[in-house]
């Protein structure tokens, strides 16, 4: 019994708020790759093949710069995806109204998907 009361809702509207939530997230993934992460990579790779090629940085005796090129990019690659996580954020700040009371923000109902008023006095909530 007190399981369920737990995790059962009986106004829950999570299921409006799916395909908001998976078009800001594909949104993101998608922006932040081709924003971010595809140009932090590239130009780290150039940067540092430049820099293997005049001298400033040894090449591997066996594999040339190709190391070096690689792991600039992956580096590249990753700054670039977490430098778009303010934007993403701020994506679904927008929506923040909406989301509260369905599992977002501060505060949340972490029981109830949706703050309703026998949530709110079953489990002590403002």
């Amino acid at each position: 019994m007190w399981v369920r009361s737990l995790l059962f809702c009986p106004k829950s509207k999570l299921h409006i708020h799916k395909s908001e939530i998976s078009k800001i997230i594909r949104e993101c993934q998608e922006e932040s790759f081709w924003k971010r992460a595809l140009p932090f990579s590239l130009v780290s790779m150039l940067v540092t093949q430049g820099l293997v090629h005049h001298g400033y940085l040894a090449a591997n005796p066996r594999f040339g710069s190709l190391p070096k090129v690689a792991l600039a990019g992956v580096l590249g690659f990753g700054l670039g995806k977490a430098s778009y996580i303010r934007v993403c954020q701020s994506k679904f700040h927008s929506f923040e109204g909406q989301l509260r009371g369905a599992g977002f923000g501060p505060g949340h109902n972490r029981h109830c998907l949706l703050t309703c008023e026998e949530c709110k006095t079953k489990h002590g909530l403002s």
